[in-house]
């Protein structure tokens, strides 16, 4: 009673009302209530506090050239450059989980000849490099009451001149903003390291003074040792203590600047943003708001007739994201009216947001005789799944006796189902849209080039695509190259010249056609069997260097985090220049060039698994690839709540492809950005790179138009 006492006393004063011993005692209420506000959210602040993360010469959490246990927030990316005399080194680094830390280098031997390339113009002796470091324990589940624990593997694949393994320890110590790391390596960093970390100023007032910190660490590369320390300028270590200085500048750059091995002064710089959870760089200011109004549940009649109730879902929907394609009145066994829908989504990634849309619109316009409406979503020519909406658990949901956790259970999602053709009166068809036009950016790159180091190639791709006879699907992409300096690129390793069929190394022929080129242009038909069968055929030009005949079935039931398929593609290999074909591929034997008759050809047995907790994909892919090499091919891809999707692939076949005296197994990264984070509204296009760490022809596969997992895994986004 005291407390209400009090609360009605501040209302009073709130108010002007009351004496005005009254409005003291209510005054002195509000004084402290404010006081305890201040005091929760301080703690709550505290409670969340986190010490920044620093960063390596070689952008992994860490100090100068040590790593230490720490690293960033799962999504983040990053970039940078570092100059560590005698190296300059490229660095990219991802946050694949919030246990695993992944980054690539690309180390420039300053001064060091390449014995091959250099007189060609390649410059300098250069050497890539991956990286990952595991979490078995982080600082931030005790916050920061006990100390992370990780493990390392540096420079982990390739020529691995730098390899080195660890465990480290790192104890932060928030409230003297210092951290301390102690480890132990093998390979490169030989025995026990450390570092400490100082911010003396994080919680200080100015905003350019909170970024600095301070750090040293024992450096425990035996740099004398030739076998470890490539570079000879390098070799020599008058002390093993770095220490210098970091700056954090608008929590997005670092830079650093530090003196290694008693001799040298080092710098870096790098930049990151965390991409995948990220909102977007502009505010969605153009998405509609769920539907709320206007409001017309009239039953069909003389005052509502179909073709108005058809007309109000029409318009209505496609302010919401959806093209209605279709709409169709009939009666269940159960003598229940229904209305089915067939609709397409041209705005969202989630398949949850579709569903909230889909209901509030249906809450709002379906006339109040319907019994039942069933809502079947379409993508790219086929039916992939359905809701099925019994009207009275909507109606309870709109008068909100329900919500949407218990309208989902009610109403689940379901495989898609088949009427009869004559049992359903339709009310409304709409052709799909003819042509689509649209512009994405068009880039290749190349590392190692026998003429300089890094090679690209940039330019546009303007795409036309559409729907012929409603469902079967076209696409036309025309490329052209803006900015190049490929011209010098002969597709073949100099050093390792590929043995096998040379189905993929010769690519480079067909980036350097001049003027206009045509990158892509093929039909694809697919099918929704039932009970979770899909097939599809497509032919055409499917990329640059290959056209033919593609065909596809897979098993994906509905609810199931797992998928089978069977796919196989013939092609025939593209000219050089314009659109005429070559039976022909060229070989090496050892360094001598021939051309042979090849049959184009690569079939797979496709398995899929989802672990929707941890949003990663599983891909393994066995059978014949298309330099009739045979193995498997796997592929793990993490998706991440901005729709970003990051994947890595690891390919085993028998190809016995050699560099430098030793197999080599095709890998790679690639990434897809949602391109609706530089958008004010939703949309659902995507732009995605992807790079091998060696292009090569063993492991390869060449596209063949739109995959039946992709399309249905993408409605199933759950």
């Amino acid at each position: 009673m005291k407390y209400n006492y009090r609360l009605f006393l501040f209302w009073l004063s709130a108010l002007g009302l009351g004496c005005p011993l009254l409005q003291a005692g209510a005054s002195d209420f509000q004084d402290r209530l404010f006081n305890d506000m201040m005091i929760v959210d301080y703690w709550n602040k505290r409670i969340s506090e986190r010490l920044p993360v620093t960063y390596n010469h070689l952008l992994q959490g860490g100090y100068f050239n040590m790593p230490s246990a720490r690293m960033g927030s799962e999504g983040e990316v990053g970039a940078g450059f570092s100059w560590v005399p005698p190296y300059h080194n490229y660095n990219l680094r991802c946050q694949f989980t919030d246990r695993l830390e992944v980054s690539g280098n690309y180390r420039v031997f300053r001064g060091v000849d390449d014995p091959v390339l250099t007189p060609l113009g390649f410059g300098d002796l250069s050497d890539k490099g991956a990286n990952f470091k595991l979490s078995l324990f982080q600082a931030e589940d005790s916050d920061y009451t006990l100390p992370g624990i990780a493990i390392g593997f540096e420079d982990f694949m390739g020529t691995r001149s730098f390899k080195a393994q660890y465990a480290v320890i790192t104890q932060v110590l928030l409230d003297y903003h210092l951290e301390a790391s102690l480890g132990y390596g093998g390979g490169r960093i030989h025995g026990f390291f450390g570092g400490v970390s100082l911010m003396p100023f994080r919680r200080c007032q100015s905003a350019l003074l909170k970024g600095i910190s301070i750090a040293a660490e024992y450096d425990a590369i035996p740099y004398h040792d030739p076998e470890l320390e490539k570079h000879p300028k390098g070799r020599e270590k008058k002390s093993p203590i770095n220490f210098g200085v970091k700056y954090r500048l608008w929590d997005m750059f670092d830079f650093s600047a530090s003196y290694v091995r008693g001799k040298a002064w080092a710098f870096s710089t790098s930049v990151y943003y965390n991409l995948g959870t990220t909102k977007g760089f502009l505010p969605k200011i153009d998405k509609p708001l769920p539907y709320q109004s206007p409001v017309n549940i009239e039953p069909l009649g003389w005052r509502r007739p179909e073709d108005a109730m058809v007309q109000d879902l029409l318009y209505a929907m496609r302010v919401q994201g959806f093209d209605l394609l279709e709409a169709s009145l009939f009666y269940t066994e159960c003598a229940e009216k229904s209305l089915r829908l067939k609709v397409y989504n041209t705005f969202y990634r989630s398949e949850s947001e579709v569903r909230e849309r889909i209901v509030n619109l249906l809450a709002c316009l379906v006339p109040n005789d319907i019994d039942r409406v069933i809502v079947v979503i379409e993508d790219e020519g086929f039916p992939i799944q359905e809701y099925r909406f019994h009207m009275e658990y909507l109606r309870a949901y709109a008068e909100q006796t329900i919500g949407p956790h218990e309208l989902c259970i009610l109403s689940p999602l379901c495989e898609v189902s088949f009427p009869g053709p004559c049992t359903e009166q339709l009310l409304f068809k709409h052709r799909r849209d003819l042509w689509n036009f649209e512009v994405l950016p068009k880039t290749h790159t190349f590392f190692g080039s026998s003429r300089g180091k890094f090679k690209y190639a940039l330019g546009v791709n303007a795409g036309l695509n559409g729907y012929i006879f409603d469902d079967l699907f076209y696409s036309i992409r025309l490329g052209y190259i803006a900015f190049s300096d490929l011209e010098h690129l002969r597709g073949v390793d100099r050093l390792n010249p590929s043995q096998l069929p040379n189905v993929r190394t010769d690519i480079v022929r067909y980036y350097n056609q001049p003027g206009v080129t045509v990158d892509e242009g093929y039909l694809q038909k697919n099918w929704n069997l039932g009970k979770g069968w899909y097939t599809r055929a497509a032919l055409g030009y499917f990329e640059e260097e290959y056209a033919g005949l593609a065909s596809e079935i897979l098993y994906y039931p509905l609810h199931h985090n797992w998928a089978i398929g069977i796919e196989g593609a013939a092609f025939k290999k593209r000219n050089y220049k314009g659109l005429g074909f070559t039976d022909k591929v060229r070989q090496y034997h050892g360094f001598i060039p021939f051309h042979r008759k090849f049959n184009f050809s690569q079939y797979f047995l496709d398995l899929y698994y989802t672990w929707p907790e941890a949003q990663l994909d599983f891909k393994a892919m066995i059978g014949k690839f298309l330099a009739d090499d045979y193995g498997v091919r796997y592929e793990i891809a993490r998706y991440f709540p901005s729709g970003l999707k990051i994947s890595i692939w690891y390919t085993v076949t028998n190809g016995h492809d050699r560099i430098n005296g030793s197999n080599y197994y095709d890998k790679g990264i690639a990434f897809s950005l949602p391109m609706d984070i530089f958008y004010t509204y939703s949309d659902r296009s995507r732009w995605s790179y992807g790079m091998s760490a060696w292009l090569r022809d063993v492991g390869v596969t060449a596209e063949t138009g739109m995959k039946l997992y992709d399309l249905i895994r993408e409605q199933r986004n759950y």
